[in-house]
């Protein structure tokens, strides 16, 4: 024993760093000076080091620097993504844990830096946003740190972790208004709360946020791309593309996303980007390029916080029946010139049907991981079960073989929900999955045993602000008149709030022949009014989810256009016209008309530009159904 107690620091650290990591915890059992040794700081922090440069952990995006991180906590987070990648390599990501929480309202969240879980949920009453410590609900403190109530349902968000703390942006939308808020969390008077940092009047459906900059698709109802410096409240508008402008089919709808890479500006829309030059106090941003790419129904960017010109902007991407990786890359030579962007398949669905796509695509952190939904069966592809969740690595640079796919479904009873129109998030480096459905349900999965210390004290804390407080987010509800929100009853709307919803369809007062087109929208007169009372699932939802026309739909008139079977109705969203068929083919069912006075004569197909949205509506429905009828039936 003499010889272990004289056997110096250097030399043990040494040693430890040639063992496994259990082997190294072993130690701690041969005696008081292993024990002891072992819970040194300087161990844990080569043994980080090692580990990411030999094994290639994924370590939290947020993370303290190390010096400020004591040995305990080092230790936890060591142990844990250690535990997560073997995981990985056995391809086995089945959760060990769950909590579950219920917010009675339906719910669009975003989980961040490992510690932080915000919600944002409404009905047809309130509004609320919504923040957990993560730390505390794996210790039983389910009880959120923060809420506040919103003057509107949140439909669109974006969330950033910024030099002065959590900034998000949230478009909201209400029966007379749209707007979007830019809140923060922050402490105050020893405890937390939600703070506003700025609002733009008239703006709504954001699809970006970087630093100073939010993007937005909708300008007092018209779809009218913008990039807005909140800070200084200044917008630009951005210039429509030299051929057709925004009024053609594939622009009348609002883009994908937005990204700011390098100089530019980029709009993702369904089969084009459109490249802008970046805004600036001196500069307004101009038209550039616009490249053709494959079609996309999903998108997200990879390591968003590494978009600099040592690196190319790579996109991963839902495309019918795969998921792909496209790479824009910038030619650095004088001219600065934007090549041609790439495509690689990474992954292949197995169904044969594309009435079941892959949807839901999700990535995190620092986009080493993806993660999103399927319904096709991976033993029958002919056969539809019920929704899992597949995982999958993205590989660093494109590749020729097909990634290996991890599938794992909700083995810990009972299930999330996420057949319920869900949303998703996930962070890769820690093990941990968050599920929120419609009927208010919410899901925090564990792929490996829970320690609340591989969450607690490791990223920094960005609600201590160092400017003054923002104005407080009200703590008392804000009355609003909403559609309700699903319930497990599937309740038929009352005909008095039917009777609200329909009193002001037709009230354009269009020149349509008479012989054709009826105004009347009692249940007599058009049978298949309840579709378009704007309630998740049904057809002014898929307008759109599927087609991404946003805001209220106003029917204008129904008939049977040139003699056609197929019923059609006329529609007004914002400031467009669409022409609506029902037919059973999904290319056929919409068409958009040009700007200014109605003629539908000049109708144009309108693509579907996220079919996965029918999936989505289609999982929910044949699901619910399927879990009634088991129950009347067992």
């Amino acid at each position: 024993m003499a010889g272990v107690q004289c056997l110096s620091e250097y030399l043990f650290l040494l040693v430890c760093l040639e063992l496994e990591l259990p082997d190294v915890l072993s130690l701690r059992r041969v005696c008081r000076s292993f024990n002891r040794a072992t819970r040194a700081k300087l161990l844990w922090i080569n043994l980080l080091e090692l580990a990411v440069a030999r094994d290639g952990h994924v370590l939290p995006l947020y993370l303290k620097p190390r010096d400020l991180l004591d040995g305990r906590a080092l230790e936890a987070l060591i142990v844990r993504v250690t535990q997560l990648a073997r995981k990985w390599q056995k391809q086995d990501l089945c959760p060990v844990d769950v909590w579950r929480m219920d917010v009675h309202r339906s719910i669009t969240w975003r989980l961040v830096a490992g510690n932080w879980l915000f919600v944002a949920s409404s009905d047809h009453e309130v509004s609320k946003i919504s923040c957990w410590d993560l730390s505390l609900v794996f210790q039983g403190y389910t009880e959120p740190i923060a809420e506040a109530y919103l003057p509107g349902q949140v439909g669109t968000a974006q969330l950033e972790v910024q030099d002065t703390g959590i900034v998000l942006a949230l478009g909201l939308s209400n029966p007379s208004s749209a707007s979007v808020h830019i809140i923060t969390l922050q402490q105050h008077l020893g405890s937390h709360c939600f703070a506003e940092l700025s609002h733009i009047e008239g703006s709504s459906d954001v699809l970006m946020l970087q630093g100073k900059y939010i993007a937005c698709a909708v300008r007092d109802d018209a779809v009218v791309p913008h990039v807005i410096d909140w800070v200084a409240k200044t917008t630009y508008a951005l210039p429509p593309p030299p051929v057709g402008g925004f009024d053609t089919p594939e622009r009348r709808c609002t883009p994908h996303l937005f990204v700011i890479w390098n100089d530019f500006v980029v709009i993702v829309r369904h089969k084009i980007l459109d490249i802008y030059t970046r805004p600036s106090e001196s500069c307004k941003p101009l038209y550039i390029k616009s490249l053709p790419t494959i079609p996309i129904s999903e998108v997200v960017v990879l390591n968003p916080l590494a978009l600099s010109r040592e690196f190319p902007l790579r996109l991963l991407v839902i495309s019918a029946q795969t998921v792909q990786l496209i790479t824009v890359d910038l030619d650095l030579q004088p001219n600065d010139s934007i090549a041609p962007c790439s495509h690689t398949v990474l992954a292949e669905t197995p169904s044969t049907s594309s009435r079941s796509p892959w949807y839901h695509l999700r990535t995190s952190g620092s986009g080493t991981r993806a993660l999103w939904l399927g319904v096709g069966s991976m033993v029958n592809p002919r056969t539809i079960d019920a929704p899992h969740i597949i995982s999958m690595a993205v590989p660093p640079q494109p590749s020729e073989y097909l990634a290996p796919l991890i599938i794992w479904t909700n083995d810990v009873p009972p299930d999330a929900g996420i057949w319920a129109f869900p949303t998703l998030d996930f962070d890769e480096a820690l093990g941990y999955t968050v599920v929120g459905n419609c009927f208010g349900e919410l899901a925090i999965y564990s792929h490996v045993p829970s320690d609340p210390l591989a969450c607690c004290g490791l990223a920094p804390d960005f609600t201590h602000r160092q400017s003054s407080p923002g104005r407080m987010l009200s703590f008392e509800p804000i009355p609003l008149r909403m559609r309700p929100s699903p319930d497990y009853d599937l309740a038929e709307v009352d005909p008095e709030t039917a009777s609200e919803f329909v009193a002001h369809w037709g009230n354009e007062h269009l020149r349509l022949d008479p012989h054709i087109w009826q105004t009347d929208w009692c249940p007599e007169a058009y049978y298949d009014w309840y579709h378009w009372l704007g309630l998740i699932g049904d057809n002014a939802w898929l307008l759109r989810h599927a087609y991404h026309f946003p805001g209220p739909v106003t029917p204008q008139a129904h008939g049977r256009y040139h003699g056609m079977g197929d019923k059609h109705i006329v529609l007004r969203v914002g400031q467009q016209h669409l022409l609506y068929s029902d037919t059973e083919e999904l290319s056929d069912k919409l068409q958009s008309l040009p700007l200014g006075p109605l003629n539908l004569g000049t109708a144009e197909r309108q693509p579907c530009i996220q079919s996965t949205a029918y999936t989505v509506a289609r999982v929910f429905f044949w699901t619910y159904f399927t879990r009634i009828s088991k129950r009347r039936n067992p």
